[in-house]
């Protein structure tokens, strides 16, 4: 199972929740150039001093795969490159993304987590743009979470059932 999820929805946390059946596959090591001790962290995520690698989405994809387990759930990043490719391989995921009037409570959200400016930039800058890809998606199963919920308010991991 995949759980695509917009930045800051708690990822990261579900994954601590429930060690034994979520993995936070976070993209960061395929899609900048890092050495192996390299660690990222909040402050690091979208550092526009980390080397973009071109074509990262695809190793990513094939990491994915590599990695999809009947009793384990991925959540990964709602990149729209990724989402296309997993799309076209047939790879069904569950998209989860805030309703689009919370952008002030995700800007806090970001903010109090450390995240740098640039992060800071481009998603609640490009805010509208992302919302826009996400609502447009028609092949995931959407969840739409409320301004104040996370995915670990919304998805019940056992069942992999959204709860109200």
């Amino acid at each position: 199972m995949i759980i695509a999820a917009f930045s800051g929805t708690g990822k990261s946390t579900l994954a601590r929740l429930y060690p034994q059946k979520v993995i936070d596959f976070i993209c960061m090591p395929f899609k900048y150039e890092c050495n192996e001790n390299q660690e990222f962290n909040e402050e690091s995520k979208a550092d526009s001093n980390l080397e973009y690698k071109f074509g990262w989405e695809y190793d990513y994809v094939k990491a994915i795969k590599q990695n999809m387990s009947d009793n384990k759930i991925l959540v990964i990043p709602s990149d729209r490159r990724v989402l296309a490719l997993l799309e076209k391989d047939g790879i069904p995921y569950l998209l989860c993304y805030p309703q689009r009037n919370a952008k002030e409570v995700y800007h806090k959200r970001f903010r109090d987590r450390g995240n740098s400016e640039h992060f800071i930039e481009i998603f609640i800058g490009e805010w509208d743009r992302f919302m826009d890809s996400l609502e447009g998606d028609s092949y995931g199963r959407h969840i739409v979470l409320e301004p104040q919920q996370f995915l670990s308010d919304a998805i019940n991991v056992d069942t992999l059932i959204t709860i109200k």
